[in-house]
């Protein structure tokens, strides 16, 4: 998993656009869970901060990466380095992202939005968020030597998970967050061991960095907007509070018939992903499977006669099911 970045500029220094505004603790008190969420997406977006980011899961898997991100209020772009596993870093400045794989010498260019923890996707509206989580707001701690209060957003059924997240104080950041099942148990977790809020560089560096591709051979993503009917399946959505917010197609020599398709979904704070494709029963011949890592499942197999799915969100693996078991195929 990765923290939610934000945005950029040539010089670290904050320009009155990456203001935010300070709530006092009585307003604190009264933000619903939009709110809270419109204040951790502020302070992603307009906080300049610096660290190192660890995630580990219930199973004792543990990643750590670098975090570069700078705010000048007129551009997203910022830098993420892996300290742990294969070699990899990834540049984003607002909607192109660039993934450098050292040891490969390859540099991957697409034109998509990077996912962001907390971040209110646009048209789901608070109303619907408050129907399906409860926010509470209490406790207090020290956590990269920074002040932080303790949000609570409880799941109000079983088809989503619920979250503990450690705000700073100050700005709203979020320090820690911990994806947690309705008996309390603890899947996953992710905090900053070291935060400062400035960067060791301004976006024009990190800018610079991104745009170094001497040496790498690239490969740009070839991605199109479209839908499942236009591929002949269709997957009116199981849960409630769920909606549909992209598809995009991914083709195999300009073929129609043998085009993937993503298509991403959410509540406002889980998510999920469905990758549908033609059935291959060379290639597709297992009988599928479904894996668990701390609060993401994957599943995946046949579905709707001839499309093989693969789904991976982090719900609960029933949530998986009941939308891979509503995903139909449209008579021909």
């Amino acid at each position: 998993m990765a923290l939610p970045l934000g945005a950029s500029a040539a010089s670290p220094v904050q320009t009155p656009e990456c203001q935010l505004q300070k709530l006092s603790h009585e307003q604190l008190q009264q933000l619903d869970v939009p709110g809270w969420l419109e204040r951790m997406r502020q302070a992603t977006d307009l906080n300049t901060y610096s660290g190192n980011f660890v995630v580990m899961t219930s199973s004792g898997v543990m990643s750590s990466s670098r975090v570069w991100h700078v705010c000048d209020g007129h551009r997203q772009i910022e830098r993420l380095e892996a300290l742990s596993g294969t070699p990899r870093i990834v540049y984003r400045q607002n909607a192109e992202v660039r993934t450098f794989s050292p040891n490969d010498r390859v540099v991957r260019i697409e034109s998509r939005e990077m996912p962001r923890k907390f971040a209110r996707a646009k048209g789901i509206s608070g109303d619907a968020l408050v129907a399906h989580y409860a926010a509470q707001f209490g406790g207090h701690e020290r956590i990269a030597g920074k002040d932080a209060d303790l949000l609570q957003l409880r799941p109000r059924d079983a088809w989503r998970f619920g979250y503990r997240v450690w705000l700073d104080h100050a700005s709203g950041l979020v320090l820690k967050w911990q994806t947690i099942t309705p008996g309390g148990r603890v899947l996953e977790q992710a905090v900053f061991s070291e935060l400062e809020l400035t960067a060791p560089v301004g976006g024009a560096q990190i800018e610079s960095m991104m745009n170094d591709v001497v040496g790498y051979r690239i490969i740009a993503g070839a991605r199109a907007p479209t839908t499942m009917e236009t591929h002949g399946w269709t997957l009116p959505v199981p849960v409630e509070g769920f909606m549909l917010l992209s598809c995009e197609e991914k083709r195999k020599l300009g073929d129609v018939a043998k085009a993937s398709v993503q298509c991403v979904y959410s509540d406002g704070l889980a998510s999920i992903s469905v990758f549908l494709e033609p059935y291959n029963e060379e290639r597709h011949a297992y009988n599928g499977q479904e894996l668990r890592l701390g609060a993401t499942h994957t599943l995946s197999g046949r579905v709707a006669g001839d499309a093989w799915v693969t789904m991976v969100g982090e719900v609960p693996l029933a949530t998986l099911r009941l939308f891979a078991s509503a995903i139909k195929q449209l008579p021909h």
